[in-house]
């Protein structure tokens, strides 16, 4: 059955991170044209992201800030964590998982369970599920790791194209057993069939790097290795058809109302599919933040970093703490999770710029 209810699962903390690195839409006026670059946010939303690749950081540097964050915080007991999950499309390396790395540098117990869920931007509801489904088979607490981050490209790199959509982001989420814990319920859906909407096809095993560059020449196989491909419309379609009808499915199945809710921390594609998603749903516009204004589209990192972002300035002193989370996107991928947190152990967004260094040089790798 893809719906869920979960007992047993507290929400003890979230934190989110961005780059320490801002770039403004309006900054590439000069290249694209004042007009081209106000239909842009006009119809996007984004103001301004955060990137990493003049920086070098990587999603997991964005996750393990976000995680000592909360942990040290808190004073949290790290033996008491058995399982740590990163959820995130922008792995470190094509071997090891990045999950058994980011345990060693977060000083996890050799007993953690660890491995990578690389989901899109459904990833962080498909691992609240997975989190909670750890806790109920007898972890006392969970890790949530959920980031994305673009490629690490050149810093004087000139886009062909307004690159202002996708920025950069990364957060943590710690679970823990508890009995009294409202439930953690929800409804996951796959439609594999439309994989093509939003892909990367060059690069991985079924179209390697060689084999592109004997049919195409290298420069053209450099220029396809790891592009991302979206057909625009169709996804407008996806998220306007499929993902509205997972949301009335929930509502049918649990009897929602709304106004238990203090937000919808949906993922933030982009303004104008959550406008009219909001519209179709008629889940009030006002109460889903639109996060991406100052973050843009953060991936797998979109929709814990709108939690961050709006209760971690403690401007909602009367919040219940009650929230609807959605995702949806690569694979296709898309879910809708109901949650209760405590909005005080939600911390505001942070930045950040350290790199980690995992020692490895060409010389010992070549």
């Amino acid at each position: 059955m893809s719906y869920f209810n979960l007992n047993n699962t507290k929400i003890v903390a979230v934190a989110a991170t961005v780059p320490d690195d801002v770039e403004y839409t309006t900054d590439y006026a000069k290249q694209f044209g004042e007009e081209h670059v106000q239909k842009f946010i006009t119809s996007t939303g984004v103001e301004r992201r955060f990137t990493a690749h003049r920086l070098g950081v990587t999603s997991s540097d964005l996750c393990a800030a976000a995680a000592e964050k909360i942990l040290t915080e808190f004073d949290y007991d790290r033996s008491k964590i058995d399982a740590l999950v990163f959820a995130s499309s922008s792995r470190d390396y094509l071997q090891p998982v990045t999950a058994c790395i980011l345990q060693d540098r977060l000083g996890l117990s050799d007993e953690c369970i660890c491995y990578d869920v690389p989901l899109g931007c459904s990833a962080y509801v498909y691992g609240l599920e997975i989190a909670a489904m750890h806790i109920n088979s007898g972890c006392r607490s969970v890790l949530l790791l959920a980031g994305s981050c673009g490629d690490q490209i050149p810093g004087e790199y000139v886009p062909p194209e307004i690159p202002m959509l996708f920025g950069s982001g990364g957060s943590a989420t710690l679970l823990e057993y508890d009995e009294s814990a409202p439930p953690i319920y929800g409804l996951l859906r796959s439609m594999g069939r439309d994989f093509k909407m939003l892909v990367s096809p060059y690069g991985g095993q079924r179209h390697p790097f060689w084999m592109v560059a004997n049919d195409l020449g290298l420069q053209r196989a450099l220029e396809l290795n790891n592009k991302f491909y979206m057909l625009g419309m169709d996804v407008m379609r996806f998220s306007l058809k499929e993902v509205v009808q997972m949301i009335k499915d929930f509502n049918a199945r649990f009897q929602i109302d709304y106004n238990d809710f203090d937000i919808m921390a949906c993922h933030q594609a982009n303004k104008l599919i959550i406008s009219n998603l909001a519209r179709k749903i008629k889940f009030p516009i006002e109460r889903i933040p639109l996060s991406i204004v100052n973050y843009g589209n953060t991936g797998c990192a979109s929709v814990p970093l709108a939690i961050c972002d709006y209760y971690g300035k403690g401007e909602n002193p009367k919040s219940s703490g009650k929230i609807l989370t959605c995702g949806f996107g690569i694979g296709l991928s898309l879910g809708i999770v109901g949650i209760t947190l405590d909005p005080s152990s939600c911390f505001e967004v942070f930045r950040v710029r350290d790199r980690y260094d995992d020692g490895i040089s060409y010389d010992e790798y070549n």
